[in-house]
C-alpha cells in the first residue's frame, strides 16, 4: 500500500465519502460524559477486568465497533468513544490536536470511571493517538491491540517533489509541505450508508454512521485543518519515531497483538505492521485472512479473539 498521504481523515474517505443527507441529529446510542465544559460520547458494555478502551481510526466512530463490543463484553468491560468533534461528542478548541486527544481520553477514563490499567485497542490512525496516550500515561495501559494500525511512517507529505513521513520534517519544512498539501486537496464524492464494509452493520447503525461522517465532513473537513494542528502531529510522530529507533523494544514487555489485514496489503504496509510488532518484546503479529483494512467490521471475531486473548494473558499474570 502506498504510504498514506492522508492527513484527510485517513481511511474513511477511502471507503465512503460524505453524503449530504440527514442533518437532524439523531439520539446517541451511548452516554454523553461531561469532561469539563464539554461532553464526549461513549458506549460501554460488560463488567469483567481488565477493561478495554478503543481508539477509533481517522474519520471513524464508536458505532462501527458494534460487532466487536458484544463479543468482548461477554468477558470484559469494553468502552468505545468518539473523539471531540466526532458524532455526538462536543468539539474541542482544536481538531485532532494530539495533546488534546490524549488529555480528553485521560479525563474520560477518570469520569466513567474505567479501572486502570486497561487494554488499549486501536484501529488505523487511532493507533497513532493510542501510542501517544501510552507514551504520556504508561501506567494506565496494561496491553495494546493494533488493528491494521498506522505507524509513524504512514502519514506522509510531499516536500520538493519527494514524499516523506512528516515525523522527519523540521518546522520550516512542514510549513512548505503543508501549504502544498492544502492546495492539492481533492473534492470528496458521495457514497451510500450501505457501502462495504459498513453494510455489515444494521440499517440503523449504517444510518447513524452515515450521519456522523457527513457531520464530520461539514464541520471539520480535511485534517489537520490548521498548521498548528499539523505541528502537533509532526512533533508526536517525530517523538514516536525517535523512541522506536533508539530502543529495540520501546514498550518493553508490554503485551501487544498486531492484526494486519489479509487483503489489499502491500510490502510497505506489511513492513509497518512489523514495525508495530517490534515495539514490544512480548508481541504477536497476526494476519486477518479475508479482511481488508476495516478488520473490526469484516472480521470482528478475529478482533475480539485478539482482545480476549490479551485480557486472559493479563489475568494469568495476577
Amino acid at each position: 500500500m502506498r504510504a498514506l498521504t492522508v492527513f484527510y481523515f485517513l481511511l474513511a474517505c477511502t471507503f465512503s465519502a460524505a453524503v449530504l443527507g440527514q442533518t437532524t441529529e439523531p439520539q446517541p446510542p451511548g452516554k454523553l460524559i461531561d469532561i469539563g465544559a464539554r461532553k464526549l460520547h461513549v458506549q460501554c458494555e460488560g463488567t469483567g477486568l481488565p477493561a478495554v478502551v478503543v481508539e477509533n481510526g481517522g474519520g471513524s466512530f464508536s458505532v462501527e465497533w458494534a460487532l466487536v463490543r458484544p463479543l468482548v463484553a461477554k468477558h470484559n468491560q469494553i468502552c468505545t468513544y468518539d473523539r471531540a468533534g466526532y458524532a455526538w461528542s462536543d468539539p474541542g478548541p482544536v481538531d485532532e490536536d494530539v495533546a488534546r486527544v490524549t488529555d480528553d481520553l485521560n479525563l474520560l477514563i477518570r469520569k466513567l470511571p474505567v479501572p486502570t490499567p486497561f487494554v488499549l485497542a486501536c484501529q488505523s490512525l487511532g493507533c497513532f493517538f493510542a501510542r501517544a496516550f501510552q507514551r504520556r500515561f504508561p501506567e494506565q495501559v496494561a496491553g495494546m491491540v493494533f488493528v491494521d494500525g498506522s505507524s509513524e511512517e504512514s502519514v506522509t507529505l510531499v516536500l520538493n517533489g519527494e514524499r516523506k513521513p512528516i515525523g522527519t520534517f523540521n518546522r520550516e519544512q512542514l510549513l512548505t509541505a503543508y501549504e502544498e498539501y492544502r492546495r492539492g486537496l481533492p473534492k470528496l464524492n458521495s457514497g451510500s450508508p450501505a457501502d462495504p464494509p459498513f453494510d455489515r452493520l444494521t440499517r440503523e447503525l449504517q444510518n447513524l454512521r452515515h450521519w456522523a461522517f457527513d457531520k464530520l465532513i461539514r464541520e471539520m473537513g480535511f485534517l489537520p485543518d490548521s498548521l498548528a494542528n499539523a505541528e502537533s502531529w509532526r512533533e508526536e510522530f517525530a517523538a514516536l519515531r525517535q523512541q522506536r529507533l533508539l530502543q529495540d523494544h520501546p514498550l518493553g514487555a508490554l503485551p501487544v497483538i498486531v492484526l494486519e489485514r489479509g487483503k489489499d496489503s502491500e510490502e510497505s504496509w506489511h513492513a509497518q505492521q512489523v514495525q508495530l510488532a517490534t515495539l514490544s518484546s512480548q508481541s504477536q503479529l497476526r494476519k486477518a485472512e479475508g479482511s481488508g483494512h476495516m478488520i473490526h467490521l469484516e472480521r470482528p471475531d478475529l478482533v475480539a479473539d485478539a482482545i480476549l486473548q490479551l485480557t486472559q494473558q493479563l489475568k494469568r499474570r495476577r
